[in-house]
């Protein structure tokens, strides 16, 4: 038996709804005695147009899940809602997860969680998996705080790490457990979503630039990007003060199945870019490193990779292979 559920075959959507308006926003928002809250990070899309361009690019099909992340007051929840099976939205604001139950009561194939996404800082919530069943699509605008480790933590689910094997459907999922990650069978498809511009060129930068950091390096290892329009600062209310960008990710299987294990790679990550500005050969012999120093020298050697290059310049292709070395050598992973 495979051990990624297969991903169905988007399709373009044919129809949208109304979409709420900068003013019918306001005055839902108003009934409630409601605001935007700074601490949430809570700036509403209020384009049609580009929000129109989020979901064309996201392609969701009739039988997909989707994870929405901060719906907010339920503008793009309902255009999702009409376009795929199942909708589980995840709204940390308890005042916005109230309302939403108000506008959008009836509707069989929403599930509104109320509360945070993540679980910590390197976990998704396990209720919010439990939701989703073993294939689902993230589409959202998301929140600056979350999007780089949740964009982060949805790829790695796809990965073989967490799911040896396929024995945990069922009632069994909900409560096995293989180290600290949760064993839902969850594999994220296709990630799209609305980021900060810095953010999302973060997540596509190249070896060479300041840019360049973990999250490039697991983007890249782990999926296809395509990058959608950029979003002006206008386009959303309250204004932010800087543009946002519209990403796709796709999780690529043949991709991920070169990469040994997720967690050896995100511990090199950790070391070589906790100290970017020094050369990689030497930053295995910190207190707090992981591997030895041997070990660490014989895998840059195994990797084709230069001891007096610095974290930035590595590409991710030669962060694969260390990777994979050394996890050779670590009885851990």
């Amino acid at each position: 038996m495979s051990l990624y559920p297969r991903c169905a075959q988007p399709r373009i959507l044919s129809r949208a709804t109304d979409m709420q308006t900068l003013n019918e926003i306001r005055d839902v928002l108003n009934s409630m005695g409601l605001r935007p809250r700074k601490q949430f990070g809570q700036c509403f899309l209020i384009d049609k147009n580009l929000m129109r361009k989020l979901l064309e690019l996201a392609r969701v099909g009739p039988d997909r899940t989707v994870l929405e992340v901060g719906p907010g007051t339920g503008s793009l929840t309902e255009e999702l809602l009409e376009h795929a099976a199942k909708v589980v939205a995840v709204e940390i604001d308890r005042d916005l997860a109230g309302l939403l139950r108000q506008r959008l009561a009836g509707r069989k194939n929403l599930v509104l969680i109320c509360g945070d996404v993540l679980a910590g800082k390197h976990a998704i919530a396990p209720e919010v998996l439990a939701a989703l069943g073993p294939s689902s699509d993230l589409v959202a605008n998301l929140p600056y705080q979350v999007a780089t480790p949740l964009v982060a933590e949805c790829l790695k689910m796809g990965t073989g790490t967490c799911f040896p094997d396929d024995s945990g459907r069922g009632a069994e999922r909900e409560s096995a457990k293989i180290g600290d990650c949760p064993r839902f069978l969850t594999r994220f498809c296709r990630l799209t979503f609305t980021v900060q511009r810095e953010v999302a060129d973060r997540m596509t930068a190249r070896p060479g630039g300041g840019r360049y950091g973990p999250i490039s390096v697991l983007v890249s290892l782990l999926g296809r990007t395509t990058a959608g329009p950029a979003v002006p600062a206008s386009a959303f209310w309250p204004r932010p003060k800087v543009e946002s960008r519209i990403l796709r990710i796709d999780f690529d299987a043949a991709l991920a199945g070169r990469l040994a294990d997720v967690r050896t790679l995100e511990r090199v990550l950790s070391l070589a870019f906790g100290q970017r500005r020094k050369q990689i050969g030497s930053v295995a012999k910190r207190k707090n490193s992981p591997f030895l120093p041997g070990q660490f020298e014989e895998a840059l050697l195994a990797a084709g990779v230069d001891p007096a290059l610095r974290a930035e310049e590595v590409s991710p292709e030669q962060f694969r292979v260390l990777s994979n070395a050394l996890g050779a050598w670590d009885g851990s992973a």
